[in-house]
C-alpha cells in the first residue's frame, strides 16, 4: 500500500485535508472541509435503542437538527451497542438534507486532522459505493468515506 505521505509519488502534489477517526479497531476518514464540527456525547442511549443504525435518529445541537448514523452499528457487529466506547464522538456534516437537518455520524474516537495525496488511494477491496478508497496515514490503514454516497 502506497503512503500518503511519500514523497517520491510524483502523479500529483496537490493534497486534500481529511479527518481521521475510528470504529472499533478500523481506522477510516473523509474530508476535513465536509465536516462542520465535532462533538461528545454523554448520552447515546436513544441512538443506540434505533431500529435502523443509518437512521438512529435525531438529536438538536445548538438549535440545529442533525439526523444521525449510528457507524458503530452500522460498519461493526449487532452486538456493537453492549461494547460502546463510553464518551462516543458526533462528527456533524456542513450539508444538509431536503429538510434542512444536519447528517451526523456517531464514532468511536476522532484524530487530528492529516494531508494527504488522493493519488495514493488504492481502490476498495470490496464493491462499494460509500468507500473512496484506502491509504497509509502515519503507517497504519485508513480506509476513506464517501459522505455524500452514505447520506443518499
Amino acid at each position: 500500500m502506497g503512503s500518503a505521505s511519500n514523497p517520491d509519488d510524483t502523479e500529483t502534489n496537490d493534497s486534500v485535508t481529511v479527518l481521521a477517526f475510528d470504529l472499533e479497531d478500523r481506522r477510516y476518514c473523509v474530508r476535513a472541509e465536509s465536516v462542520e464540527s465535532v462533538l461528545g456525547v454523554t448520552d447515546d442511549d436513544p441512538l443506540a435503542d434505533a431500529a435502523d443504525p443509518w437512521d438512529a435518529g435525531t438529536v438538536t445541537v445548538a438549535g440545529e437538527r442533525v439526523r444521525v448514523v449510528d457507524l458503530p452499528r452500522a460498519f461493526g457487529s449487532s452486538l456493537r451497542t453492549t461494547a460502546r466506547v463510553d464518551e462516543p464522538k458526533l462528527l456533524v456534516f456542513a450539508v444538509t438534507d431536503d429538510e434542512d437537518r444536519y447528517y451526523g455520524w456517531l464514532v468511536d474516537d476522532v484524530d487530528v486532522t492529516r494531508s494527504v495525496r488522493p493519488a495514493s488511494l488504492e481502490p476498495p477491496r470490496v464493491e462499494t459505493t460509500h468507500v473512496k478508497g484506502r491509504l497509509e496515514i502515519g503507517g497504519e490503514e485508513v480506509v476513506w468515506l464517501d459522505e455524500r454516497t452514505i447520506h443518499g
